[in-house]
């Protein structure tokens, strides 16, 4: 049986829409209206918040198919339905939003081409790296797991119940089966009929390689607040660090320019970073945080298992200090232990997935 869905131009353009539109219309669910944003900034918080929704539905879609060793194929039908229905929903509510704000518009302020000239050395930066990862990457050894997973998942119509390494058929991979990301590249490559290797070497890597400046722009765009003209310089010091950080195999850095396409880069260099957004935005009890958070802790196990504690610990710390915070500014124990409730909600989905890796493993 052919395991595509759709192969050629047609197929090709339909990957471009998950990629791109579909982000674009469920964004819209989770993205801020706050004042003083420029378009810029709201296009790409719109666009990573519905990524990371996408992700999320795929996560908590393929989690009951993988445990009941479901059909792969099943769950792309299923999903694929899933995502039209979001994007549908979406599109009606950017529409329905937009005829509210017609009431009530801003004046636009006018453009100013001299403000887009700093940005320019940071694309040719980002233009560069991506080249050099495409045509002179390195080929990480730990393909031999994650895309044979992927090829797995898409030629046997099977999900994680395969050794990659052998072949031998195996009752579940207790170790990864939580982390579906292998099978959303297998899904891809489903609805594209394009070779998952493919999909991951040289379609997601420069992807999320344009990810990491996005994430790391709208946390520049936090801290710099009223310096907001300083963020091409720090995306360029960005660059630059990341681009001389290769002292180990293990750093985030060297995971970004040669595992990419692997659950943890993306947990370090996309989920991460982000992270720090939201916990930002809870801090300054901005709008729609704790959706945020609840919704990037899935994506955090999507990526890789290992979140479950890594992330759990990151929130831990940032319950504890904004704990200290609220006690020292209003000199009250209620208001600080009152701080962690959001913290603590957003660390459930975690317990959640580490209680579930727990039954898989015994």
């Amino acid at each position: 049986m052919n395991p595509y869905f759709f192969t050629g131009i047609g197929g090709g353009i339909l990957l471009l829409l998950i990629l791109t539109a579909a982000p674009l219309l469920c964004g819209g669910f989770l993205a801020s209206d706050e004042a003083g944003c420029g378009v810029p900034r709201r296009l790409v918080e719109r666009y990573l918040y519905g990524l990371l929704l996408t992700w999320g539905l795929f996560e908590l879609c393929a989690l009951p198919f993988v445990l009941l060793k479901s059909s792969f194929r099943l769950l792309c039908i299923v999903y694929g339905i899933l995502l039209l229905l979001f994007c549908v929903a979406g599109l009606a509510h950017a529409l329905l939003s937009r005829k509210k704000k017609d009431k009530a518009k801003e004046p636009a302020d006018p453009a100013d081409l001299r403000s887009l000239l700093p940005w320019i050395p940071v694309f040719l930066l980002l233009a560069a790296q991506i080249v050099f990862f495409v045509f002179f990457r390195h080929l990480d050894g730990d393909d031999s797991y994650y895309i044979a997973q992927s090829v797995i998942s898409l030629q046997l119509d099977s999900m994680f119940q395969r050794d990659a390494y052998t072949g031998y058929t195996i009752f579940l991979d207790g170790r990864h089966a939580l982390a579906t990301l292998p099978l959303w590249i297998s899904f891809l490559s489903a609805v594209s009929g394009i070779h998952p290797a493919i999909i991951a070497h040289s379609i997601l890597a420069p992807f999320f390689l344009t990810l990491l400046y996005a994430c790391y722009g709208l946390l520049g765009d936090r801290l710099l607040q009223k310096k907001r003209n300083y963020l091409p310089l720090f995306l360029i010091l960005l660059g630059l660090w990341y681009s001389r950080s290769h002292v180990s195999l293990f750093t985030a850095e060297t995971f970004a320019y040669t595992r990419t396409w692997q659950g943890k880069a993306v947990f370090s260099n996309l989920i991460i970073p982000l992270a720090f957004c939201f916990l930002w935005d809870l801090y300054h009890e901005k709008k729609g945080s704790l959706k945020r958070l609840l919704l990037l802790s899935i994506c955090a196990v999507f990526s890789t298992t290992a979140a479950v504690f890594l992330l759990g610990i990151c929130y831990g710390c940032a319950a504890l200090s904004l704990a200290v915070a609220r006690a020292v500014s209003e000199k009250k124990l209620r208001p600080a232990l009152k701080a962690m409730l959001p913290l603590i909600a957003a660390a459930l989905p975690l317990a959640v997935f580490g209680f579930l890796y727990l039954l898989i493993r015994r």
